[in-house]
């Protein structure tokens, strides 16, 4: 699907706040409200949009600690653990890479103890795991949801 002008001034809206009545969004947009509904559908359909969400502060849920975990895996196992590391709710991203290191997790918890629990505890248990380098977040002077459209 080619996005239109349109469809990407209703994106960049929508990922605004994605509670924003249609009729406002189309008023803004000065199209009509089916128009509007339309555009969203055939966005949604095409995998544009994949979903809406909440956006929850980590740190007003007891997730205090972030850290990010590059991990040197073994070639011929490397599809089996992603497949395993996906399951794990702490993992919040999850990146393959090109290089001597394989896979980068971004992970949040309750604290530092618990980020070292979950390395020694689930990660090093996974078979194929050559290295682990933990890197622990002092402060996030950046973190955004939303994709330049």
């Amino acid at each position: 699907m080619k996005v239109k002008d349109v469809d990407r001034k209703i994106l960049k809206l929508l990922q605004e706040d994605s509670r924003r009545p249609f009729r406002k969004i189309a008023t803004d947009l000065n199209i009509s409200e089916p128009t509007l509904y339309n555009r969203v559908k055939k966005l949604q359909e095409e995998r544009v949009i994949e979903g809406f969400t909440t956006i929850i502060n980590p740190e007003a849920v007891g997730l205090t600690s972030l850290a990010f975990i590059m991990l040197t895996v073994e070639p011929s196992k490397e599809e089996e653990i992603i497949n395993r590391l996906s399951i794990f709710p702490e993992i919040m991203e999850l990146h393959l890479l090109f290089g001597d290191k394989n896979i980068l997790v971004k992970v949040r918890d309750r604290d530092i103890e618990s980020i070292r629990d979950f390395i020694t505890k689930k990660l090093k248990s996974i078979e194929g795991l050559l290295k682990v380098e933990c890197y622990l977040s002092l402060k996030t002077k950046k973190e955004s949801h939303t994709i330049p459209v």
